[in-house]
């Protein structure tokens, strides 16, 4: 079985679980995701299978939207609402339109602090296992981008902001980027201590939220052996990226791993400049490959080499 879900994770389950429940409903061994979301978080989890798996590094990069609930007053050992409250300030007021304000710094590049709870390796171990054990060690901040942040609902937003208030805020950024972090960061910038609420995960992958379903639903489909409602086609996966349709012939050299020769005309879609992954189709419109595009190399001037990285084969009848 080859192809995308587009799954909606309820909380309480970590990615990995449901990864393992798919395997076992589906009974196709090779299954991963594309980006994790914590376990108390909701939304958007995509999965690949079968050969899909080999697209994913091309899914996780792609931005991300969540919306998240900022709680303002307290600071937890987690940065959510689950951790112990470690950091408690009283009796401040502040203007709803200077939180609004202070959103508009945490747009563009931002440095960030992994938390302690991540998955980020130190020294061989994750974060979060030395977490667990009351380790807590010095961490690198690391470069996100943020594309967007606004506020979700502002007229329903408290105001002033006290102890204990919350509000909620869209934010687009880029793979890497800890939502936890940027509303503790945001909170310490107006000078009080602060955590994430709830977080749901709106957007991944290229699939919003209104396209998951359930695991439910697949459960369902697996007794019919019928996923057509729940398994998106592997061409989903790189549909961010240029496109070449190609020849019977320069399908055979695709699929043998051979450069194909073109006019850089023939790529198209968004990015199609001549140098960088380029999604390979089979005349019959199936995803064949996935290649590295460089300028020159072909007859004509503006002609370009396609490398085929990642063969996939003819894409199988209905998957």
């Amino acid at each position: 079985m080859d192809g995308l879900m587009a799954l909606y994770k309820p909380a309480g389950f970590t990615s990995h679980d449901v990864v393992a429940r798919v395997r076992r409903l589906t009974r196709e061994r090779s299954v991963g995701h594309t980006g994790t979301l914590d376990p108390e978080a909701t939304g958007v989890l995509v999965l690949c299978l079968g050969r899909a798996t080999r697209l994913s590094r091309f899914l996780m990069d792609m931005p991300k939207a969540y919306e998240a609930e900022i709680v303002f007053g307290s600071a937890t050992t987690t940065g959510d609402s689950h951790g112990q409250v470690v950091a408690r300030m009283d009796g401040f007021t502040i203007p709803r339109e200077a939180v609004v304000d202070a959103l508009h710094k945490f747009t563009g590049e931002i440095m960030q602090v992994p938390p302690m709870v991540s998955a980020v390796h130190y020294e061989g171990r994750r974060l979060y296992e030395l977490a667990r054990e009351g380790i807590t060690v010095e961490r690198e901040a690391r470069r996100v981008t943020v594309y967007g942040i606004v506020p979700v609902d502002l007229d329903a937003w408290p105001e002033p902001i006290v102890s204990g208030s919350s509000v909620r805020i869209a934010v687009e950024c880029s793979k890497g980027t800890y939502i936890r972090t940027l509303c503790e960061d945001i909170c310490a910038s107006l000078g009080v201590p602060g955590h994430m609420g709830s977080l749901v995960r709106t957007r991944a992958s290229g699939f919003s939220l209104e396209e998951c379903a359930t695991i439910e639903a697949v459960a369902a489909a697996a007794e019919t052996a019928d996923y057509g409602a729940v398994l998106h086609p592997m061409a989903r996966g790189v549909a961010h990226l240029p496109r070449l349709m190609m020849n019977d012939l320069e399908t055979v050299r695709a699929l043998n791993g051979n450069v194909i020769r073109a006019d850089a005309g023939r790529v198209t879609g968004a990015g199609a400049s001549g140098r960088g992954w380029t999604a390979l189709f089979d005349p019959d419109g199936s995803l064949a490959a996935v290649a590295w595009a460089e300028p020159g190399g072909a007859a004509c001037d503006d002609g370009v080499a396609l490398h085929p990285k990642v063969v996939l084969g003819r894409e199988a009848e209905g998957s």
